[in-house]
């Protein structure tokens, strides 16, 4: 069974740009991707330098995403994995994104 989020948590995944634009790749692509591939899609969705994006999904957005139970990551083969925690988190994001 998995846990609900708390109400600070879903916070913390809403009120940062960069793990909005990660949860809106994997509610549109609903799949495994490696790190360099969710870096290429949300630097395209912000204009932002993929590496550098890279660098900060793998030592902050990432671990804190999979902590909370929102993706499944594995640092030795870089994939990232959607739960069902994420279109759990998709009626709060469309709230957000309608502002």
């Amino acid at each position: 069974m998995e846990r609900q989020l708390t109400c600070d948590e879903i916070f913390d995944v809403l009120g940062n740009r960069q793990r909005r634009h990660v949860l809106s790749a994997l509610l549109e692509y609903d799949e495994a991707t490696t790190v360099s591939e969710l870096a290429e899609m949300t630097g395209s969705e912000n204009g932002g330098n993929p590496e550098r994006i890279e660098i900060g999904l793998v030592h902050s957005h990432l671990p804190r995403l999979e902590g909370m139970g929102i993706v499944e990551y594995n640092p030795e083969t870089r994939m990232v994995e959607p739960t069902t925690a994420v279109t759990d988190l998709e009626p709060f994001f469309e709230l957000i994104e309608s502002w």
